[in-house]
């Protein structure tokens, strides 16, 4: 006889609302480095090779949220980490533009990185990813 499989976790909504956020998160950051790329030319402090690592920037993060996004679709336990440190540069990088006079776009930041904070910690999409402390602390116990 061969044992049985559990069945898959299903997937709490929190996850599926986290995930679009990511890859919503991750077009915008492709946006801005097409908007930058449209004014790469232009006179400025940075040299053009500072230019073009700060494009060559935008464009790996943008995919990297892509990336995230699709495997915290999937399940995978690693993608929380980078999701929440994204979210925290985020709320910090938002902070400047509030201190720079531009609120709108601080709250284009700010909104999405606190829903995904507080959806990282559903208990739901804590239990779908699976509860690390309590399994290694039974595995220490044993």
């Amino acid at each position: 006889m061969t044992p049985e499989l559990p069945a898959p976790p299903t997937r709490p909504v929190s996850v599926t609302a986290i995930a679009v956020l990511l890859v919503l998160e991750g077009l915008a950051v492709l946006a801005a480095a097409a908007w930058y790329l449209l004014s790469i030319g232009q006179e400025g402090p940075v040299n053009m090779g500072g230019r073009l690592f700060m494009l060559f920037l935008l464009l790996a993060a943008g995919a990297w949220q892509f990336l995230v996004g699709h495997f915290l679709f999937r399940g995978k336990a690693w993608t929380r980490a980078s999701a929440l440190a994204w979210q925290v540069f985020q709320v910090i990088f938002a902070a400047s533009f509030f201190g720079g006079g531009m609120p709108l776009v601080a709250l284009g930041l700010l909104v999405p990185a606190a829903a995904i904070l507080l959806l990282l910690f559903d208990p739901k999409a804590t239990a779908f990813f699976g509860d690390r402390g309590a399994s290694a602390s039974r595995g220490a116990q044993q």
